[in-house]
Formats: C-alpha cells, sequence, structure tokens
C-alpha cells in the first residue's frame, strides 16, 4: 500500500545512491540537507553500513527516527545497485518506514544549474559506451526520450544544452573532439536525491526496490566446462 509523502510526519530521510562512481548516503528533514557521507565505489560495500551510522551521529538520531528511505535505483554498477538497494530494501523492511526509489538519470539530470535546458544525463556503461536519456531541466526534469546506449564520440556529438555525467570530463581526449554541449561532473547524488523526491511530492512506492535500471548487459560470461 502506498501512501502520499506529503502525508508522512517530517521525520529524516535517508538516501542512499551505491551504484554510481562516487557511493554517498545523505540525511534531509523537510526538504533541508543535515549531513551526506560518500566514498569511492570500490570500498562502498564496506563502508555504506558505517557511513549510514556517521550520519545518523553526527545529527544526533538512530534508526528509529528515520521516517522515510529513499534509493537510487540505476543504472550503475552491478554490484553496488544491488548493495544499495539490499541496503534499502533490509531497512524498510526492518524499521516498518516507507520506502521509494529515483533513477540515477533523473537524479543526474536534476543537477542542472539552469531551467529549460536540454540536458543529457549520462551514465558510464561498458566498452567505452554510455547510457543516457535526455531530459528538460525544471525543479522536476522532464523526460524527452527513452534511455538508449551510445558510444563516447556520439556522447561528444550530443545536441544538447549540457550533458551531466560522472567522468564526462574525460570523454574530449577520448573521443578526440570537443563536446557540442556544454559538460558537467556532478556532486554525489544523495543529497541532491532527497532534494528531488522533496519537490517531486510523489508517492512512497518501494516497488523499485527489487527493480534495478540495468540497461545493460553483464560483462561477464558463465565459465564454459570442457568435454570429459
Amino acid at each position: 500500500m502506498t501512501q502520499n509523502s506529503a502525508d508522512i510526519e517530517p521525520r529524516i530521510t535517508l538516501a542512499i545512491d551505491a551504484g554510481s562512481p562516487i557511493v554517498s548516503a545523505a540525511l534531509a528533514r523537510d526538504g533541508e540537507l543535515l549531513a551526506e557521507r560518500y566514498t569511492q565505489i570500490r570500498r562502498s560495500s564496506l563502508e555504506l553500513i558505517p557511513m549510514i551510522d556517521d550520519l545518523l551521529s553526527e545529527v544526533g538520531s538512530c534508526t528509529s527516527d528515520l521516517g522515510g528511505i529513499l534509493g537510487l535505483r540505476g543504472p550503475g554498477s552491478f554490484t553496488g545497485l544491488r548493495v544499495g538497494l539490499a541496503t534499502c530494501l533490509g531497512l524498510h523492511q526492518a524499521l516498518g518506514v516507507p520506502a521509494a526509489t529515483l533513477t540515477t538519470f533523473e537524479t543526474i539530470a536534476s543537477v542542472s544549474p539552469e531551467r529549460d535546458l536540454v540536458v543529457l544525463a549520462a551514465v558510464e556503461s561498458i566498452r567505452h559506451s554510455w547510457l543516457v536519456q535526455t531530459f528538460r531541466a525544471d525543479e522536476v526534469p522532464e523526460p524527452l526520450d527513452e534511455p538508449r546506449t551510445v558510444a563516447a564520440e556520439e556522447l561528444a556529438a550530443a545536441k544538447a544544452d549540457l550533458v551531466i555525467g560522472f567522468g564526462v570530463n574525460s570523454i574530449s581526449p577520448r573521443a578526440g573532439r570537443a563536446f557540442r554541449a556544454a559538460i558537467l561532473e556532478p556532486p554525489p547524488l544523495a543529497g541532491q536525491a532527497l532534494m528531488l523526491w522533496g519537490r517531486k511530492q510523489e508517492q512512497w512506492d518501494p516497488s523499485g526496490l527489487v527493480r534495478p535500471l540495468y540497461l545493460q548487459a553483464l560483462s561477464a560470461t558463465q565459465p564454459t566446462t570442457s568435454a570429459p
């Protein structure tokens, strides 16, 4: 059963992004960002729970003070997404508090410093490709198309006002050309997600916690067995 976010008592909301190159967790109350922590993704499986504990300690709270859990469901790292969403799901079930998800694309697009721009949200994929989705920048970004995969050269040539994504600064030398659009590296996304969620005023719905948005094939294959 879903419940409108406006009906929830104004308690602390925790957001987790474990699928991006910079893994982050953040706390907010009534639209005010209280605290945020972040680390490199290679350490996320070890540091995510301690990060959350540190955040709660910093604001003088504990898990029983949480009024909502927000997770970013991708696209992003396979392992990171599973770690982050499983953590959100565990807290949601153990504490009995509302939960919801945002996509990494819409959260990245919300970083745009100006409204009415055509923004391309970009997530690095495998084999020098990128997962992208186009938005019209606003308080709540408006999707203009469906997610798709492009090569680095196509990303550099994108017909957008602004391209936002972790690692986009490395594209120009690799692609051998300058971007047609302005480019921007985003900050850690957990705090950004909390601000976006506050503006969306949508229903709490935990179903996304078990529906990661991968949009890419596994980079590894199953081992083969030789005939006896």
